[in-house]
Formats: structure tokens, sequence, C-alpha cells
């Protein structure tokens, strides 16, 4: 027999002091993100090709959707130029013998680029 407990303060209810904090933070945020950033857009996977998606960051925003295209010159917000350079593929290659105990490596390629104009 197992018994496993789960702590009850992890999955309480948040306090209003708590909410407060959230929504003081995410004021902050969205005030930060909303700077635009005039740049130029790179679709690494698909050169010459455009990338549709649909994105909304903060809860209660509306749901936007983009379709950007590669080598495009445009202004985006902050949040939005962190998205895009945060996108990866993830390719796992596998050892040639695996009853050896080795393990499979793991190797992170990004799919797209955004680098501000006055980074160049």
């Amino acid at each position: 027999m197992q018994i496993i407990e789960i702590n009850k303060k992890k999955f309480a209810p948040a306090t209003p002091h708590q909410k407060a904090e959230v929504e003081e933070k995410i004021k902050k945020m969205r005030k930060e993100g909303e700077k635009l950033v005039k740049g130029m857009f790179e679709f690494v996977d698909a050169q010459g090709g455009w990338l549709d998606f649909s994105f909304r960051y903060f809860p209660g925003d509306p749901i936007q959707t983009i379709k950007i295209i590669h080598g495009e010159i445009c202004e985006i917000p902050t949040i939005l130029m962190k998205h895009l350079n945060n996108v990866y593929k993830k390719i796992r290659t596998m050892p040639d013998n695996l009853d050896a105990g080795k393990k499979g490596v793991v190797t992170k390629i990004s799919r797209t680029r955004f680098t501000p104009m006055d980074a160049m």
C-alpha cells in the first residue's frame, strides 16, 4: 500500500494580497512589453516563406492572428519580439547502441529570428 499526501498550501486559492501583487506585475510587464521595436523578421526554417500564428500573452487580451513574411521590416511589440526569438525545434538523435546506457542527444535549432534595426 502506498499513501501520497499532497501539500494543501500548494493548491490553495490565492489570497487577495497575492492577487494584487500579480495584477501589479502584469501591469508592469504589459507596459514594458507594449514598447514597439523596429526590426527585420527572418524565418530560418523556410526562407522566403511566411509564418501565421495566433498570439495572446496576457489573460483578457484579444487573440491576434499574425502573418509575418521572411525579410519583412516592421514594428512589433517587445513581447512579440521575445516570443519570436524563442521559437525552437528540437532534434533528437538516438545513439547507435542503446544497450550501452548512452543517452540520446537533443539539439535545439532556432526557427525564427527578429533582429532589431538598432542592433544592425
